[in-house]
């Protein structure tokens, strides 16, 4: 499944358009930075609380597809222009970690069903 096809079906805003055609194959969802520069690759969406720019570095380092930011928050353009330059998606997802992470498992999920 790509990136805007699980923001929809999650219903996640896009804040940044590069990236949103990129299939993700794992989800990481985490809020420590060692915790996501571990696991971040260039099929993984990360999922976090944090709003950091230094999370977008991370993203261009490792090439990651999108990151999915929870509870509504407010990207500042100085992000969403980092985004834009690495080619990284940024989704924000109205809800919190735990049904963000579900809603998320359930469309993989039922994708790798049919």
């Amino acid at each position: 499944m790509n990136v805007k096809q699980l923001a929809v079906h999650i219903g996640a805003r896009i804040y940044s358009g590069p990236g949103k055609s990129r299939d993700i194959k794992s989800v990481y969802a985490g809020d420590r930075i060692s915790e996501l520069l571990s696991a971040a690759s260039d099929d993984t969406l990360l999922v976090t609380n944090l709003i950091h720019p230094q999370l977008f570095r991370i993203a261009q380092l490792m090439e990651v597809p999108g990151i999915c930011l929870l509870n509504g928050v407010s990207v500042e353009k100085q992000m969403v222009d980092l985004a834009v330059q690495n080619g990284t998606c940024v989704l924000v997802s109205y809800e919190g970690m735990y049904e963000t992470c579900g809603r998320i498992w359930g469309c993989l999920l039922k994708e790798e069903s049919s």
